[in-house]
């Protein structure tokens, strides 16, 4: 644990929280991370890890380990009348991902610490005074915490919500309910999904997670109009016939039932996302994404060492609210096609559809106050905000141009003139700095080595610079200026970033993997870290 006074104090340490607290300790920002339970969670939860997931963590440096612990997304076996059908990502539950991040914590300095809550805050212009209870030591002891800004990650029923007194806008999904949790099974393989039955009809499905081969621990779901819900969740042998049942196979034998959930899905929204020096995330905005804690973290990391714009932090609502909006509508219509009870349902849900969007790579700020698209002329204004905002937030058009607030794509088989080593645009991008991308497909060197030159006005290390050429004997002279000067021997990094290229365009990404800009010139350059950085 930190022993220094912190400048961001984070309540909660689910995923949320200890990315939140990650990307901060990479900033070289000192964090401070509580967790009122007396021990971690365990279970799987949600085990899914989407692509854009992936990236974040590839982003974090976590990855490797991610792949190492997790497995990769089994084929779905559907089963009728207990003879399976077979039909044709990477699982690894909350537990095991939680514990990685808390391991890559431990070489910040920072370690969770158990049995503390947050009880009272209160504000002031220089910052927040967070009064916590510890019970470790089997007495309750009263301490007060100063910081600069405080994050909660403490769900939608922590306490953080009720003490800035924000409201929840929505309902709660009745008809999407089901019973998640851990079993020992055997009979079947821990090489497939298996799925017994269908929604909206009674189901049940066991899929291996990463204890399968040696523990023989798969995940088991349970929902339908015939189950207890209250009962399963209470009586294990009750939810253990009830699995069998809607099986009919009768090979599958169930053990030890470890952990089980009751789930329905919360579909509210709180109606901001920051009070004063008080922000929160995760649960407590309903969507238990990557993108929402990594969108905050790199700018409270400038807004913690004084460098920030200061309207940059206003920002994380303004981008994440038409997200998240857009995604609770998009999630909410899914639920009510797969709870439906229409007669084409059994057919449909045989093929188990899995739309594309959903695996994030779409979502988008296009319309946010602090991204720069010099192309940008194809959005309709938005009358309230005098900014400009796309069709959708969630999802960006097949085969079009990237556009500045997209998500920076990836470009591989990149050269490294100075090492000679074959490297990756994502090994390029970080948490702790920005990238700028220059394209250069020009005999004239001039305006590169003016943009060079304005970056060393920033603090070092803000700022990484990364010179794309077709030809390296053009860009001789930027050899020694530039972060990283990359032969893009196979066209995929000019393809991405802009097919149609005129003279020096540049492409900046944001800590967070996000295009922030995509402009022509030092003008452009300037104008956009005139929004991002403090004079």
């Amino acid at each position: 644990m930190s022993t220094s006074i912190p400048d961001v104090f984070v309540v909660g340490s689910g995923p949320t929280g200890l990315v939140t607290a990650l990307t901060l300790a990479q900033n070289g920002v000192t964090v401070r991370i509580i967790e009122k339970l007396p021990h971690f969670p365990f279970g799987q939860r949600g085990s899914g890890v989407m692509p854009r997931t992936l990236e974040v963590y590839h982003f974090l440096g976590i990855l490797d380990d991610v792949k190492r612990r997790g497995i990769l997304m089994p084929d779905l076996l559907q089963y009728e009348n207990g003879e399976p059908d077979e039909r044709t990502a990477r699982l690894l539950g909350q537990d095991a991902a939680c514990e990685i991040l808390r391991e890559h914590l431990k070489k910040h300095g920072v370690e969770v610490e158990l049995s503390t809550e947050l009880c009272y805050l209160e504000q002031t212009d220089d910052g927040v005074t967070a009064t916590i209870k510890n019970t470790r030591s089997g007495k309750e002891t009263l301490k007060a915490v100063h910081v600069k800004y405080l994050v909660g990650a403490d769900g939608a029923r922590g306490v953080t919500r009720k003490l800035l007194d924000l409201s929840l806008l929505g309902e709660t999904e009745e008809k999407f309910r089901i019973l998640i949790g851990e079993v020992e099974a055997f009979g079947i393989n821990d090489k497939n999904w298996h799925k017994f039955g269908g929604m909206p009809f009674d189901s049940a499905m066991l899929c291996p997670t990463d204890r399968t081969a040696k523990e023989g621990i798969f995940s088991l779901t349970c929902t339908g109009p015939e189950l207890d819900f209250k009962r399963g969740a209470e009586d294990h042998d009750y939810l253990r016939q009830f699995a069998l049942s809607v099986a009919q196979l009768p090979e599958l034998k169930i053990g030890e039932i470890e952990t089980i959930v009751d789930y329905r899905p919360n579909i509210r929204i709180v109606s901001t996302f920051q009070v004063g020096r008080v922000f929160v995330a995760g649960g407590c905005v309903l969507i238990n994404s990557l993108f929402t804690k990594f969108n905050l973290a790199w700018k409270l990391a400038l807004a913690s060492k004084g460098l920030a714009t200061s309207s940059l932090l206003e920002t994380y609502s303004t981008e994440r609210m038409p997200v998240i909006t857009e995604m609770l509508q998009r999630t909410t219509a899914i639920v009510s096609k797969l709870t439906s009870d229409d007669e084409g349902m059994k057919t449909r849900i045989k093929t188990f559809p899995r739309p594309v969007h959903l695996k994030q790579l779409g979502v988008n700020y296009r319309w946010s106050s602090i991204v720069i698209d010099d192309q940008q002329q194809d959005f309709r204004p938005n009358g309230h905000t005098g900014v400009a905002e796309p069709a959708s937030a969630y999802i960006v058009e097949e085969g079009g141009r990237l556009h500045g607030g997209d998500r920076a794509h990836d470009a591989t088989g990149l050269i490294d003139i100075k090492t000679k080593d074959i490297t990756r645009l994502f090994n390029v991008f970080g948490t702790d700095h920005h990238t700028i991308l220059l394209f250069c497909d020009s005999a004239v060197m001039t305006p590169y080595s003016s943009i060079l030159q304005l970056l060393q006005r920033y603090r070092k290390g803000l700022i990484q610079s990364a010179v794309i050429c077709k030809d390296p004997s053009t860009v001789t002279a930027l050899v020694g200026s530039a972060d990283f000067v990359l032969h893009d021997r196979d066209g995929h990094a000019y393809a991405a970033y802009d097919p149609n290229l005129t003279s020096c365009s540049v492409a900046i990404v944001r800590p967070d993997g996000v295009v922030g800009a995509l402009v022509r010139g030092l003008d452009g350059v300037e104008r956009y870290f005139s929004r991002i950085l403090a004079a």
